[in-house]
């Protein structure tokens, strides 16, 4: 029994090419509440993300903005989201892994250098066994970003004395605060419908099998853009696994418009859906077979301290989940 469980602050940040988030958390055992929530605009062309090119154009405006919203949370380490196009998320299969840690570094750097063509000194990497698949191989979820834009925030960072304590790519992030949803058994989804990004995760008991991100997003709750990207997500799934049908689709969104939603779950892959009011499980046929489907209430995955306040009119909760994912631990 833990009587005094020890209490933690933590944060995160996510940095996009129009804006910056935060979040502060308290953790205290297995609980986690919100302390504040903040954001800061970032001028036009003061970022330009990217995964081979330098990504900060005026570092002397982004730092001015990360300073004021460090600030604001008082500490001095923080774990940090960077654009999606900065980092990559690939998923490998190994069948036999060496013994040591270093050696299986290596091993991961050496195939992603191969496979990707570029050199093993540019790159630099993060990676997570996450267990044996139904093959018996070795599933691997890496992250992979080139120094040289790595090196470029945290040169940021160190001229406002903070320390990232993790770097990673925001669509990981974001998936790691609604992740908490997922059920550990089964042929399972979690889609991400946003405005900057769309990003599809597939897990088979628990191992990842695929994930996929555009860039497109929901830009002005289009519908018709919406149901073509996410019918361009399920196409690239599809084309990479003919034989694993998904399950449960757990759906993120900062949409909570009914019809919206059933508008873009129907004409995707021949969908025939109804969601209601509450936001809660509803079903879906896929090929004459019913498949669960939930659209995740962030409300329901954390707690806001009693004396957090902020009014959520112009940027709902789901506008800082990234940077809440990122706080969490990435």
């Amino acid at each position: 029994m833990n009587f005094f469980p020890i209490q933690r602050l933590k944060a995160g940040i996510e940095i996009s090419s129009d804006k910056i988030t935060s979040a502060l958390i308290l953790k205290k055992g297995e609980k986690i509440s919100i302390q504040k929530l903040s954001d800061v605009k970032i001028l036009p062309e003061t970022i330009k993300p990217s995964f081979k090119r330098e990504n900060i154009a005026n570092s002397g405006t982004l730092q001015d903005c990360l300073k004021k919203i460090c600030h604001d949370m008082n500490l001095k380490k923080i774990s940090v989201a960077l654009p999606d196009s900065s980092v990559k998320v690939l998923i490998r299969k190994f069948k036999e892994l060496p013994k040591e840690q270093q050696e299986i570094n290596e091993m991961v750097l050496w195939n992603i250098s191969s496979s990707l063509g570029l050199p093993v000194e540019d790159l630099r990497i993060s990676w997570d066994n996450m267990g044996k698949n139904s093959e018996n191989n070795h599933v691997f979820l890496i992250a992979l970003g080139l120094k040289k834009v790595m090196a470029q925030y945290e040169e940021v960072f160190k001229n406002i004395g903070v320390s990232p304590v993790v770097i990673g790519p925001a669509g990981l992030a974001q998936f790691n605060f609604y992740s908490k949803s997922l059920p550990e058994k089964g042929n399972v989804a979690y889609l991400g419908l946003f405005d900057d990004f769309l990003n599809i995760f597939v897990f088979s008991d628990s191992i990842p099998v695929f994930y996929k991100m555009i860039k497109k997003g929901l830009l002005g709750n289009d519908s018709g853009s919406a149901i073509n990207d996410v019918d361009l997500l399920m196409q690239y799934y599809n084309s990479e696994n003919p034989d694993l049908e998904i399950e449960k689709f757990f759906i993120a969104s900062h949409i909570k418009s009914d019809m919206l939603m059933e508008h873009i779950l129907q004409d995707v892959s021949h969908l025939d859906s109804h969601i209601n009011s509450d936001m809660l499980v509803e079903h879906i046929l896929q090929d004459g077979k019913q498949i669960d489907c939930t659209i995740i209430d962030e409300r329901q995955l954390i707690e806001f301290d009693k004396r957090f306040k902020i009014n959520f009119k112009n940027n709902p909760l789901p506008f800082y989940t990234t940077a809440l994912g990122a706080a969490q631990g990435l």
